[in-house]
């Protein structure tokens, strides 16, 4: 009988929301999971929130196999046996572990389990993969689903205390089944254990190492120098300045809003500023000197224009830290509707 505690119902829920908000969490091929029966569920290890990750969509609870230690910890131990971990002592593996999975299986639930052996050590590959997932197949006659989670080694690489806001996805792909014949050969020709891992390492790899490929051009641009500055973007305050001050309707305020934005952006381009931290700030300065030049310049309430800007912030965190590749390419077109909106307010008032 596949456990199921009393608080997994309000639990997942919970989960899904914040997955949904911190990781804006994807799930795909759900289809490939079966809604009975038995199956193994093996997947790439990146963060110690993998087998959250890999449940949080699913209608039915899987039984992982998991380092022993968490099962000590206070609230976390109790949870994980009541969703009936296996533990395993990752230093000496008892055959008393694999038994115990060989089970989950012949009663006909899912069981997890992570070919790697423990989190994924380098930035660039998955660890190599242990042979347990290939047996249990060969044994039980279970399907194996492999499963790929990508963006966990940027949200939560290792020496991280804490996982930081980021996108996760997660694929479930279609089914490996093993041949009966393979399965009664299987203990004369052990060639078919490693054809099977080699077929699950493959098509684990299929999605993770594009997403390696492109994490890693993101994080050399991030450690790189800004991009070269855009009139529509950079050039977004300018702009709206000249314009106002053509229309007639720029202020002392104004102006002093715009020395502000371009003395900082002078001293960050003269300095010839690189990393995150000027990147992630050429792009965040047209938006400070929007809020500012609205701040001086609105006639609504305080009240509205609070709900306003934190409305926009959030939504602008959100697009920048989760969806960074498609702000980019709708920034320049935001910005100006925004400044755009704000000058012929501004013109309508002066009129």
């Amino acid at each position: 009988m596949e456990p199921r505690p009393f608080f997994h119902g309000p639990l997942r829920i919970f989960a899904q929301w914040l997955f949904s908000v911190y990781h804006d969490i994807r799930v795909e091929g759900l289809e490939n999971v079966p809604a009975k029966g038995p199956a193994i569920i093996a997947s790439n290890h990146p963060t110690y929130l993998d087998a959250a990750f890999l449940m949080v969509e699913l209608s039915r609870p899987v039984r992982f196999m998991a380092w022993e230690r968490p099962l000590s910890v206070p609230l976390l131990g109790p949870m994980m046996r009541a969703y009936g971990v296996i533990p395993v002592d990752m230093a000496k593996p008892g055959r008393e572990s694999f038994e115990a999975a060989v089970k989950v299986l012949r009663e006909g639930s899912l069981f997890g389990i992570f070919p790697e052996g423990g989190r994924t050590k380098t930035r660039r590959g998955m660890n190599p993969f242990k042979s347990g997932v290939a047996r249990l197949a060969l044994i039980t006659g279970a399907p194996i689903i492999p499963a790929t989670i990508i963006g966990g080694r940027r949200v939560w690489k290792r020496g991280q205390p804490f996982p930081k806001p980021g996108p996760i996805r997660v694929v479930f792909h279609a089914p490996i089944r093993v041949p009966t014949s393979d399965r009664a050969k299987w203990r004369r020709d052990k060639s078919l254990e490693r054809g099977v891992m080699e077929r699950v390492l493959a098509t684990i790899d299929r999605s993770y190492a594009p997403s390696v490929r492109k994490e890693e051009r993101l994080r050399k641009l991030l450690r790189g120098s800004p991009a070269k500055p855009s009139i529509f973007v950079e050039g977004s305050p300018p702009l709206f300045f000249a314009s106002a001050w053509v229309g007639g309707a720029a202020t002392p305020s104004l102006f002093a809003v715009f020395a502000v934005y371009a003395g900082l952006f002078a001293l960050q381009f003269l300095t010839e500023a690189r990393g995150r931290f000027a990147i992630w700030t050429r792009h965040l300065l047209p938006w400070f000197a929007f809020a500012a030049f609205s701040a001086v310049s609105s006639t609504v309430s305080a009240v509205v224009f609070a709900l306003g800007f934190f409305a926009g912030a959030a939504a602008l965190v959100w697009l920048t830290i989760f969806r960074f590749p498609l702000y980019r390419r709708v920034r320049s077109v935001l910005l100006a509707v925004a400044f755009g909106t704000l000058l012929l307010h501004l013109l309508g008032i002066s009129a």
